[in-house]
């Protein structure tokens, strides 16, 4: 079995887990990119925040106004300071609620609740802060959501319990294998041409409002207007960093001097940004409802092509390629582009599980000088 199934798909694929885990962040990190509102709250000191959809929002700061964060909808901090466990939340709501155990991981336990309306919502919890748990998964899944290309579970609320951990809301989906595949295609080609929800990207930036990560590993996603510089740096160059290896280091230094920096590999290209998934492997991927859905997302605004970055693991089929390139064309030198964005995952992976990926990663990197 692929590691990250035997790591991160519990429960038969029914919750939502990996790549919210931001413990793997460093506790200064975050602070200097994390926007205001999701970091801790200057008059009350703490970092519970809710989201508005559809009217609703839950113990925040102004009732009924949003706060911009990056373009995105979320509500601040509550001015009275009111921090509400998952149970005071519900009941907050007007709600009376069982719950189920779904099972959980070493960074978060997740759980099926049913309210006495029949409604029933997924919870996950953490020992950690929400700010650093669970925002760029909320905000991943908002701005996947806002595309209404795909059936993506509906975010309500997110925040710390008052007791040293925290947790996240949204919809509960009862998961199914994967639906038809030419109609994932053409579903996630649509995410990819929506219009971001976000100001930066909607003027041509990429990034994501917030750090995220990717698996258990930090992913940077500071706002840059140039595509390849994005990538090089936040993407490749951040995990060369991390892996600490001089082969990996001096052969990658070797692509970026023979490639103009990555530029070549983008020559007669035009990038725009699109909503990413991010991490779009099997485990990801499934249906509910009948209608092809994605989760547990790493989003960020990049290039399209880089959501197959992680296709080796995905299993995608001719029919799903029919069904995507129906809307959108594969453009010239895609192949070689490829071999640059698995290089990201694989390089990932040896970040994460060690030395099983080490002759992937440095292969790819090879075979982007010839």
């Amino acid at each position: 079995a692929h590691p990250r199934k035997r790591e991160m798909r519990l429960a038969l694929g029914l919750f939502l887990g990996a790549a919210s885990v931001a413990h793997a962040f460093s506790t200064g990190w975050i602070p200097s990119l994390v926007p205001r509102a999701v970091a801790a709250s200057p008059v009350t000191g703490h970092s519970s925040f809710s989201v508005s959809r559809k009217g609703l929002v839950q113990g925040t700061r102004g009732v009924g106004k949003d706060c911009a964060v990056g373009g995105l909808r979320m509500a601040g901090d509550s001015m009275s300071g009111e921090i509400l466990t998952v149970d005071e939340w519900f009941k907050k709501q007007g709600m009376k609620v069982s719950f189920q155990n779904l099972g959980g991981s070493s960074w978060s336990q997740n759980y099926k609740y049913k309210a006495d309306n029949g409604k029933e919502y997924f919870v996950k919890t953490a020992r950690q802060s929400a700010a650093k748990m669970f925002a760029g998964e909320a905000l991943g899944l908002l701005a996947m959501f806002d595309t209404k290309a795909l059936r993506i579970p509906e975010v309500l609320h997110w925040g710390d319990d008052g007791k040293g951990g925290s947790y996240i809301i949204m919809e509960y989906l009862p998961l199914g294998g994967r639906s038809d595949q030419k109609a994932l295609g053409r579903a996630v080609a649509k995410m990819h041409l929506a219009e971001p929800n976000c100001k930066e990207a909607k003027e041509g930036k990429f990034g994501f409002p917030v750090p995220n990560t990717i698996g258990g590993t930090p992913q940077p996603n500071e706002w840059d207007d140039d595509w390849v510089r994005f990538f090089r740096e936040q993407r490749i160059g951040h995990q060369v960093k991390l892996a600490g290896d001089r082969q990996m280091q001096d052969t990658w230094k070797k692509v970026c001097e023979k490639t103009d920096g990555l530029n070549t590999l983008f020559e007669g290209v035009t990038v725009m940004p699109s909503t990413l998934h991010g991490d779009l492997w099997s485990g990801n991927i499934a249906s509910a409802d009948g209608q092809p859905t994605i989760y547990d997302p790493a989003t960020y605004f990049g290039h399209h092509e880089a959501e197959w970055g992680m296709s080796w693991c995905a299993g995608f089929g001719g029919s799903f390629w029919e069904g995507y390139r129906e809307l959108i064309p594969e453009d010239a030198g895609f192949k070689k582009r490829r071999a640059l964005y698995e290089l990201y995952h694989k390089l990932n992976h040896y970040n994460l599980f060690g030395s099983g990926y080490y002759g992937d990663s440095v292969s790819l990197m090879e075979s982007l000088l010839r």
